[in-house]
């Protein structure tokens, strides 16, 4: 026969003291525990009823100082459905919580995909850029390259035709 045992107490380190010295003191299993707000913090345990009653009994006695347990509970054969919700029942302020999470989510992703928009791609169209102009670049190259050469063999033509005609002038 399973039951239900929840003590409540101000603070998180009386609620851990309570629930290792429950632990300690009979066979029974945390479930869980909810940071409910203003300090308030509930353990839940379940096992058989002599022991669940045992360990709230002495969870209760061990925290050091006694303003700090602000209640506890031992509900004999509760409804199944009450230690499901009481796993799976988030607190009101978890809910926003996860909303921001999912918002920040988003928004780092949407962030992401800006960042990528505007770095990459100037990055991309940089290098593409780059390609361009090294082409362009080669080229230009190779026209001077030629019209280099075309200009020195028309020089060197030039000078041929100029000395013969000279060496005639001057004989």
């Amino acid at each position: 026969m399973n039951s239900l045992g929840v003590i409540e107490t101000r603070g998180l380190t009386a609620a851990i003291q309570a629930a290792d010295a429950a632990c300690k003191a009979a066979n029974v299993e945390i479930i869980g525990y909810r940071k409910v707000g203003s300090g308030l913090v509930s353990i839940c345990f379940q096992g058989e009823i002599s022991a669940v009653r045992t360990a709230i009994d002495h969870g209760v006695d061990v925290v050091s100082q006694k303003e700090l347990v602000i209640g506890s509970l031992v509900i004999a054969r509760p409804e199944p459905s009450v230690i499901t919700k009481l796993l799976t029942v988030k607190s009101k302020k978890k809910a926003p919580a996860i909303a921001e999470i999912t918002q920040e989510t988003a928004l780092e992703k949407a962030v992401e995909t800006v960042v990528e928009t505007i770095v990459e791609t100037p990055v991309k169209n940089e290098v593409e850029n780059l390609d361009i102009t090294k082409a362009v670049a080669d080229l230009q190259a190779q026209n001077i390259a030629s019209e280099t050469k075309a200009a020195t063999d028309k020089a060197q033509n030039s000078k041929k035709e100029i000395k013969p005609e000279s060496r005639k002038g001057k004989k």
